[in-house]
């Protein structure tokens, strides 16, 4: 017959057990792509550029890589998460993440990796990845660091 501490013994193992993998820092990358949700291709590797962009200074703007600078007014195509400003079924104005922001694993969502997006037609709100196509804006006045004007949507 087991007693109560025969079986109560081992149970008192697991939080020992779990700490010690935590402390040792063995940790998987959440994706096998790194921080960012999709694979690195042509329309998400701007994100690895756009998410470089840094505070400085004590009014904390935003200060871009060089490769970033030379795109600001040129058009370029990133593919992202849909993430509405307003309820409704269609959105000609919409923040586009690098991440789902509903993805635990996902690195958390940051001002460089969020882009405010303008397009000419409206779109419908879903969760599968689009690819967006528009004049990059660096520094709008919206307080994102960049904005995509004129923009065109594809599902991707």
């Amino acid at each position: 017959m087991t007693t109560r501490r025969q079986f109560l013994a081992p149970l008192a193992v697991i939080p020992v057990a779990g700490w010690a993998v935590w402390a040792s820092g063995a940790q998987e990358p959440p994706h096998p792509v790194g921080p960012f949700h999709l694979p690195l291709d042509e329309t998400t590797a701007l994100w690895r550029d756009l998410a470089q962009a840094r505070f400085v200074g004590p009014a904390s703007d935003p200060a871009f890589p060089e490769p970033i600078q030379a795109l600001d007014g040129k058009t370029v195509t990133l593919r992202g998460f849909l993430s509405p400003l307003s309820d409704g079924a269609v959105h000609s104005r919409f923040i586009l993440c690098a991440n789902p922001v509903s993805c635990s694993a996902c690195q958390s969502p940051r001002p460089a990796t969020m882009v405010q997006v303008q397009t000419r037609e409206p779109v419908a709100a879903h969760r599968e990845p689009v690819v967006v196509m528009g004049i990059l804006r660096l520094k709008p006045f919206e307080g994102l660091f960049y904005r995509l004007d004129r923009a065109e949507i594809a599902v991707g």
